[in-house]
């Protein structure tokens, strides 16, 4: 059964359902396709896309953790905060916000207007989200097991932000490569989840089609 949106008079026959079952419905569809190749995007294309934050928040942390000496000192509570958690949610994000938006043929957002949103998810939560936590964090731990000289808040912010220009510095190149690859990544991902959509949607009218004709044949 292929899945449509109306606001008209329904067609006879039709199963109505609300938005939560035509979700559900539309993801079940699309895990229980036969051919991978018509699906695999709307299946690990967020997985994906987690994947690809995790990896760039991995990269920030290290960066701030290596030049302020941390060594082992509070590695699993800031790899988690800054590594593990983009992962997730942006695996939730761009489900929710992108991929289900795209199966439910939201008539409010267009082609265009996924990618950016999927490019906004992924640069958010894989270059913003890390790079303002993982040099607080890393300054916290720093201070608090004495591996580098930390400038106190009582000689002045302007010391504390000229600490981070300085280690932040040497990271611009990697920033740039990572924010490039953030947004070809997801624009890559959102074009293909689209063209997957398009796919599935043709092969199921295709085959209600082919069973209205037997149908009306045989009667």
């Amino acid at each position: 059964m292929a899945l449509m949106r109306s606001r008209n008079k329904i067609p006879k026959g039709a199963v109505v359902l609300n938005e939560e079952e035509a979700v559900n419905y539309s993801w079940k569809v699309v895990t229980e396709w036969e051919s991978l190749w018509d699906t695999w995007a709307l299946r690990y294309g967020p997985p994906i896309l987690g994947g690809i934050n995790a990896i760039s928040g991995i990269i920030i942390n290290n960066h701030y953790r290596t030049k302020l000496k941390l060594g082992s000192f509070g590695f699993y509570s800031s790899v988690i905060p800054v590594t593990v958690m983009p992962g997730l949610m942006t695996i939730l994000f761009h489900r929710h916000l992108v991929t289900t938006n795209m199966l439910m043929l939201k008539t409010d957002t267009c082609p265009i207007c996924y990618e950016i949103r999927s490019a906004a998810i992924q640069l958010g939560l894989g270059v913003g989200y890390p790079m303002l936590l993982a040099p607080t964090s890393a300054i916290m731990y720093a201070n608090r097991f004495a591996t580098y000289r930390i400038p106190y808040l009582t000689d002045g912010p302007k010391k504390v932000f000229q600490l981070l220009s300085k280690i932040t510095k040497p990271l611009s190149g990697t920033l740039a490569i990572i924010t490039v690859v953030q947004l070809v990544a997801s624009s890559v991902v959102s074009y293909f989840e689209m063209k997957n959509n398009f796919t599935v949607r043709t092969k199921l009218m295709e085959i209600e089609n082919k069973i209205l004709a037997e149908t009306e044949e045989s009667m």
